[in-house]
Parts: C-alpha cells; structure tokens; sequence
C-alpha cells in the first residue's frame, strides 16, 4: 500500500521537488525487501515442519504393525552343531515349516565339553519354556 502511494506521488509531483519523498519510497522499498525475506523463511519454516509431522506419523504407524509374515507361523524348539559347538534355539518357522522367521539362541555348548550333556539337557529344557512363553504371547 505504501508502495503504490509512492508511486502516486511521483506521478503527481515533479522530481525536482519532493526529494524527501523519493528517500522515504526507497526506505520503505527496503523494508518491503526484509519482511518479504521473513515472510519466506517464515513458509520455509511452516512447510519443513509440516513435512516433519508427516513422515513421523508415516514412520511410526510401520513400526506398530509388524510384517504379516512375522505373525503368521509357529515356534520350534531345536539344535544344530557349527564350528564345534552346539546351538540351542527356539525358531519360528512359516506354517509349513519350511522357512525360519525368527530365531532366539538360548544356549552355546562346546562339543567337547566334560559336562555336555548335563548343559544341552538343561537348555533344551529352558528352550522348550521359552517356546511355551512365545506361543502364549501371540
């Protein structure tokens, strides 16, 4: 608004006569220039946190919903020998039992331990309550 009357005053006096007034346009420009900065940032500003609000409620609604894969399935105790000891595991495997999903190592035993089979029976038995406690979770 204060632009436009500017120039309205230009048109209506001569040059010559009113060079308070062209200094006072020329301030006023330059204020215009600043707010217009501000005004930009300030929608820069806006946009970026909207932008933010977004991609966290996108993230956050993924993480409360596991993959259906992971629901689908059922538990099963079992052990398997690498590198010289023995793993004692609780897998969740696909409903035909043909894919792990999951696996939880309950315990490592070394083969060549005097006591081997005092540990495997004791985690074998700690694997078989872990699995009690998954199927029962779900």
């Amino acid at each position: 608004m204060h632009r436009h009357l500017c120039n309205l005053t230009r048109v209506l006096t001569s040059p010559w006569l009113s060079p308070d007034r062209d200094a006072a346009c020329a301030l006023s420009v330059a204020e215009n220039g600043t707010v217009a900065i501000v005004k930009g940032l300030l929608v820069v500003g806006i946009v970026c946190v909207l932008l933010y609000v977004v991609v966290r409620a996108l993230l956050s609604t993924r993480r409360q919903t596991p993959h259906r894969a992971l629901n689908a399935g059922h538990w099963r105790t079992t052990h398997y020998d690498v590198e010289g000891h023995t793993k004692v595991v609780v897998h969740k495997v696909t409903p035909a039992g043909t894919h792990v999903l999951d696996e939880h190592v309950i315990a490592e035993i070394p083969v060549s331990d005097p006591d081997y089979d005092e540990l495997f029976m004791t985690a074998m038995a700690t694997a078989r309550q872990r699995q009690a406690i998954f199927e029962t979770e779900e």
